[in-house]
């Protein structure tokens, strides 16, 4: 009975998700007492500090979340243990249903008041791997459907480059743009101004300088295309607690 009332649970939070039937009851408990119910806590004593934010959300051990007003979720996100999220900015961030941003991930949407980025869009059921960092300058867009592997960095901002050299004031801030459905292998860096088209797979250790349209393989430093392209649905894994 025990075991078909936690199945009921995981699949009303992830609905594509089951554990493995041999695994037994006793693991079971602990594991989603660690990386739900404990989480599950925790989101619900945060929650009214947020603009929106459905229900469940799953927050895990040491997550510091400044400006938590600038923030709209949905339903079922996870965000991971030692996580950090400045959402000071124009637009603030939206994270969509079904999103996971796995642990020691750096959100940063502002450096200074006097100079604030533009906002942080990400797109239902993506997920992020551990320890990614999102420098929100310009506008960052993380499409729906999307797995992001660990070490994720994206950079949307630039410094100029005058005659003197690189400007310590003067900062361009194009943006980046993932498309829906993108696979981003393990410790990809995106710079300023990169747009992906939808379903785009790069590889792991590349450093996209550039865009590409969708479909695209790509892989290197800098990042080049190659032709073809192979999708298959991966479902996330929660975050941990």
């Amino acid at each position: 009975m025990i075991d078909n009332l936690m199945t009921i649970i995981i699949r009303r939070i992830r609905p594509n998700y089951s554990p493995d039937p041999n695994v037994s009851t006793s693991v079971l408990i602990g594991w989603y007492a660690r990386k739900g119910f404990f989480p599950l806590v925790r989101g619900v004593l945060f929650r009214g500090r947020f603009a929106t934010a459905g229900f469940p959300v799953f927050l895990g051990r040491r997550v510091t979340i400044s400006y938590a007003s600038s923030i709209r979720m949905g339903s079922s996100v996870f965000i991971g243990a030692n996580t950090n999220i400045n959402a000071f900015s124009k637009d603030g961030i939206s994270i969509g249903s079904g999103c996971t941003i796995r642990e020691n991930t750096w959100i940063q949407c502002s450096s200074s008041p006097a100079n604030p980025g533009a906002g942080l869009e990400i797109g239902e059921n993506t997920y992020i791997g551990p320890g990614a960092v999102l420098g929100v300058g310009g506008p960052v867009a993380i499409g729906a459907d999307c797995q992001i592997g660990a070490g994720f960095t994206v950079i949307a901002e630039n410094h100029q480059m005058g005659p003197e050299g690189v400007s310590h004031s003067e900062v361009m801030r194009k943006g980046v743009t993932v498309g829906n459905g993108s696979w981003i292998g393990h410790r990809v860096t995106i710079v300023d101004g990169v747009t992906l088209g939808a379903g785009c797979v790069v590889g792991a250790g590349s450093v996209v300088t550039k865009s590409f349209p969708a479909n695209s393989t790509i892989v290197g430093v800098p990042g080049k295309a190659l032709s073809g392209s192979t999708q298959r649905p991966v479902q996330a894994q929660p975050a941990d607690g």
